[in-house]
Parts: C-alpha cells; structure tokens; sequence
C-alpha cells in the first residue's frame, strides 16, 4: 500500500524526532487532554492514546455526542468523557453551540488540570484549552477547512507532509505554526487492522453477491454542496437497482437517512441495510467490492485498503484527496451523469491481498507530542 513520501517543508520534525530525540514522558508528570469530536476520531486517536500512555502520560479523553462517535467510544473501549452535542444544520446554532461546549468541556477537564490539549480539528476544545491556558496542538488533513480560530488560537498546527508550504498560505495557515508527519492520518490505525475472513458472511452476503458501501455526503457540515446531495441520490437508485448486490448504507445524522430513504425505489432490486449500530468500518471496506463516500476519511480509508473508491464529495479537493487520484485510487463523481462510469463489478473471493503498513507515521507523530510538551517545572525526560 502507498505512503506519501513528500518532502517536509515547513517545521521538519522527521529528522530531529528519532527515538533517542524524543525520550518517553516523565512517568505520571505529563497530563495530555484529547477531545473527540466527531466519528473518526474514535479510532484515530485509540492506538496513539495506547502509545502515549505505555510512554508515561496520562490522558484523558472527551468525546461530542454526534453521529456514530459515542458508539465507536463504547465499541473500542475508549475510556471518554462524554461532553456536548453537535448543534445541527442552522449556523446560528452551530455559533451560539461554540461557547456553551467550549465551557463544558472546561468545566469537565479543570480538575484533570492538562498540560497539552489535542484534536484533529475540534474548535470547541482549541478554545476551553485558551481559556485556562493551555497550550494546543491541532492536528488537520484538509487546508480547505475553515482553519481561522485554529490558526489564531492553536499552539501547534500538525498535519500530513504532502500538504505543502503553497497550499497552507493560499488556505491562510501560519507557516510558522505548522509541523508535519509523514504518512496520512490513516496510517496511524491501519496498521492495527487485519481483515476478517467473515465478515461478508456475519452480514448474511454470499459469495457470488456484490458488497457496496455508501456514505451519504455531509449534510450539516461546513461542506455541504447540494450538488453532492443529487449526485448521492443518483448512485443510491443505481445501487439499490442491482439485483446481485448487498448495498449497505451508512447515514451519520437523520437528515441524511432521510436523504437515503427518499432516494430508495419503493421495491428495490437490490437488499439494502441501513444498519442501527456502526459496524466494523475497516472490515466493511475492505470486504466491499466497491465503495462511495461522500465523507472524507472514509474515502481515504477505502483507498488505502485497496478497495475500488468513488468519492462524491463536490468540495475544493485537497492535496491528500489529490495524491490518491493521481495514484488511481480515488476517482471523483462531478455530477449525477458520471455514476454512469461506475464499474459494479465483483472482486475475487476471499481476496487476501492486505499488506500491513509500518507503524512509523504512529511513532513519529507520538515523537512529535512528546517534542510539544511542555513539562512542569522541575521534571525532565527520561534518559
């Protein structure tokens, strides 16, 4: 499987982040804060927050009720404070949401009294952390974000190596703020993974049958494009069209099973499952023979497993989305006549073709937490 390879540009933290640079925590003295704000996070942050921990510090972890996250927390078995709920679709309410999760959250983490505080993205967290001044790292894959209260509020900015130094001032990041990791979020949880051989059968597929998994696109999030929303529904009438297949569809809010359902024929060809639980979201890629997301990180996911990958996202595409359509393994939908380039097609049977990845891009990032602690005063690092 790749692994993007660029060139760090801005803060270099590969060369100075080797094992004997970056000694472990001084034992029960480092107290880290890691809010989880939205599903993917659950499992990006489980092996890092087992990493840090084996290394001395302790953490403690906060998670927003949306979409599937407190699932995933209760499923993985993430020791999380459950603090807050997203505000919807409204932008007022998303705004006036901002200050009444960031106090929460303060109020929830003061006693714990952290020394560093980290995200992939949470605003809310960036200010509580501002509030009781302490310092943040924010860690994001996508420069098309709206990035303003990180980049004026964050200690750190850390993000993916191919996100180059031309990419961030025209997204109006400070360069001075940023440190890169090489690699993709993703390669911090899929070396973890090893397929389930089955899988497809606990979902009740056969094995001459079509597994397809789609995400709707976001429809309450800073993305939202109703372009995408047309496109979605195109490829759920096709899906649900296929006689052979299993389509399984995976929601994250109930506007978007809304969106789903209205979408679905009234006597629908294929067998299509909404399920109630997240499922095992790795295996369900890797056992699909095609999947469709309109959600960043799922694409990224299913590309990265080797899984033939259509994104519906109608956004600025970013320079990881970019890397991995160069490489041929994330196509893009423009528009509702482009579902009729999807090959629905079967993959081999019981394909075993996972090749695990390293588990530097876990390790270096670890390095570079350790590198952004600031330790008490009179404590130091380990030899």
């Amino acid at each position: 499987m790749m692994t993007p390879t660029q060139p760090q540009t801005s803060a270099e933290v590969s060369a100075d982040t080797s094992p004997r640079h970056a000694p472990d925590f001084p034992s029960g003295d480092f107290r880290l804060w890691i809010d989880l704000d939205n599903s993917p996070h659950v499992p990006l942050f489980a092996p890092l927050i087992r990493l840090l921990r084996q290394q001395g510090a302790q953490v403690m972890i906060t998670a927003r009720r949306f979409a599937q996250t407190v699932d995933l927390v209760e499923q993985l078995g993430v020791d999380a404070a459950i603090v807050g709920q997203h505000a919807g679709r409204s932008k007022v309410k998303k705004v006036l949401n901002l200050p009444v999760r960031t106090l929460q959250l303060r109020n929830a983490v003061r006693r714990f009294a952290p020394h560093l505080a980290l995200s992939h993205g949470s605003r809310t967290q960036v200010l509580a952390a501002r509030l009781m001044r302490v310092p943040s790292v924010v860690m994001f894959d996508y420069e098309w974000t709206e990035m303003q209260i990180f980049s004026r509020l964050a200690t750190h900015l850390l993000c993916p190596s191919i996100i180059d130094d031309q990419r961030l001032q025209a997204a109006g990041v400070p360069l001075g703020n940023v440190s890169r990791y090489h690699g993709l979020k993703e390669h911090l949880y899929l070396p973890q993974f090893s397929p389930d051989p089955a899988f497809r059968h606990s979902l009740d597929v056969a094995p001459d049958q079509l597994l397809v998994t789609i995400r709707p696109p976001g429809l309450i999030g800073n993305y939202h494009d109703p372009r995408s929303e047309a496109i979605c529904r195109e490829v759920i009438r096709t899906a649900a069209a296929n006689r052979n297949a299993v389509v399984v569809v995976l929601p994250k809010t109930r506007l978007e099973a809304a969106l789903v359902r209205a979408a679905l024929p009234s006597q629908a060809a294929a067998r299509v499952v909404i399920p109630e639980r997240a499922l095992p979201g790795l295996q369900l890629l890797y056992h699909s023979d095609l999947a469709i997301s309109g959600g960043g990180t799922m694409n990224r996911e299913s590309a990265l497993l080797g899984t033939p990958t259509w994104s519906m996202f109608t956004g600025k595409r970013g320079a990881v989305d970019e890397y991995l359509s160069a490489h041929g393994t994330l196509r893009f939908l423009e528009s509702e006549a482009d579902v009729g380039q999807i090959q629905w097609t079967q993959r081999p049977a019981g394909r075993n073709d996972w090749k695990h990845h390293s588990e530097e891009t876990l390790h270096e990032v670890g390095r570079v937490i350790r590198m952004f602690a600031p330790f008490p005063e009179g404590t130091s690092h380990k030899k």
